[in-house]
């Protein structure tokens, strides 16, 4: 409980910060509707992410035995000076932003994924409390997926300031309703223009700029879109299809995923009946 409400009011500090600062430089107007939402929702995120590390605990250190306690601990010592932190939490970033962004590439391309991902981008108002409007299912494929992450690290990890950075500032950073762009750094570190591309509804812009830190990772795999100065688009579901926030943050994904599921086992079935032998004529 302790670590729950440490967490808790150091997001919800935050989003304080963050509303403050988009209040000073504004993108773009945006309803106090959605900020709330985002708000009131992330206590029950939170819950379920402490949860999950409960359940998932016991996997990890299985897989990690299995796993010789993982790839990096074998080759290098722990470091403890601050330079030797710093390249390992770069080192860290690195390989993490690697093993994200496939899996959110992979969330964007598969329709039975998408729905596990599509309430953060059904949001018309990104601002740095998007950061939290993430459906519990996201995170359940997360931390099923994240054994690669496990298998190179073993249960080494960031320092608690750099992790501070990297998993709880960094996401209230770059989806800030704000027009910064950090001018010749943007092909070096992302930003809220950069990332705001993401978050685009307008189709030039779809399946762009997947990476959380590092820009030159969609630069190396084909997905970089470097916007103009002036460049701050509306953000949205590029279809422009919606639902009620409500059913999007609770059953909305469930029933989506139950009729994604059935319709390609229905699709399967089909095929394989067509490319079935026709026995009548065979007799």
């Amino acid at each position: 409980m302790t670590t729950y409400v440490h967490l808790l009011g150091s997001a919800a500090l935050l989003m304080l910060v963050f509303a403050g600062l988009e209040l000073l430089l504004p993108g773009e107007p945006q309803p106090l509707s959605g900020r709330v939402f985002n708000f009131v929702y992330y206590p029950c995120v939170l819950g379920w992410l402490l949860l999950l590390q409960v359940l998932l605990a016991p996997v990890y250190t299985r897989f990690l035995t299995l796993a010789g306690g993982g790839l990096l601990p074998r080759l290098v010592a722990p470091q403890t000076g601050f330079v030797g932190q710093v390249i390992f939490a770069v080192a860290f970033a690195i390989v993490w932003d690697v093993w994200q962004y496939w899996v959110h590439r992979w969330q964007h391309a598969s329709g039975v994924l998408w729905h596990t991902h599509k309430l953060h981008h059904d949001d018309h108002a990104v601002n740095s409390s998007s950061q939290t409007r993430q459906h519990l299912l996201n995170y359940l494929l997360l931390n099923v997926l994240y054994l690669p992450v496990v298998a190179i690290f073993g249960s080494l990890s960031p320092h608690a300031v750099a992790a501070f950075v990297m998993f709880r500032l960094w996401g209230f950073f770059i989806h800030a309703n704000v027009r910064v762009g950090l001018g010749p750094l943007a092909p070096i570190i992302t930003s809220p223009q950069w990332h705001r591309i993401h978050h685009s509804r307008r189709p030039e812009h779809a399946d762009k700029n997947f990476a959380t830190f590092f820009p030159v990772i969609d630069k190396i795999f084909g997905t970089y879109y470097r916007p103009s100065p002036d460049e701050f688009p509306p953000t949205g579901l590029i279809s422009g299809d919606s639902e009620p926030v409500l059913r999007g943050a609770t059953f909305g994904p469930f029933v989506a995923l139950f009729q994604a599921l059935t319709s390609s086992a229905g699709r399967s079935l089909a095929l394989n009946e067509e490319h079935q032998p026709d026995t009548a004529l065979n007799q």
